[in-house]
């Protein structure tokens, strides 16, 4: 199952679903992301990976977490988070700690509540922290 998005306007949430991706289709998601009508600065992401398979390397993650850190200002992303299920990954904790060397606001939950509860925007923040 290829990447996809949507967005939720209202909550400022934009919800990425699909299997587990290289770098590459990273690269093609956010950029088609940053062009979409629907989107504004100061929008919260959340990975879901609840129904994912086939995970990339440790190696991969590292690019991805590379890459999301070159677009989150071009995004001018408020905070991230990955949504894992019941079950902990592995590779979904990496990111998390891969982000935080980054300073970059995303971490790793095993519940879509907790995520979104972390992502969403505090009443009266004016811009999204800058990494």
């Amino acid at each position: 199952m290829p990447l996809a998005y949507r967005i939720d306007p209202d909550a400022g949430i934009v919800t990425i679903t699909g299997d587990y991706a290289e770098p590459s289709e990273w690269k093609v998601l956010l950029g088609t992301i940053v062009r979409d009508p629907g989107y504004r600065p100061g929008f919260s992401f959340i990975r879901d990976l609840r129904k994912a398979a086939h995970p990339v390397s440790a190696e991969a993650v590292r690019s991805i977490i590379a890459l999301v850190r070159e677009y989150w200002p071009v995004l001018g992303a408020w905070r991230a988070a990955v949504v894992t299920g019941r079950r902990a990954e592995d590779l979904a904790f990496i990111a998390h700690a891969l982000a935080e060397d980054q300073g970059l606001p995303l971490r790793a939950f095993t519940t879509y509540e907790e995520a979104v509860a972390w992502v969403r925007r505090p009443a009266g923040a004016a811009s999204p922290p800058s990494p």
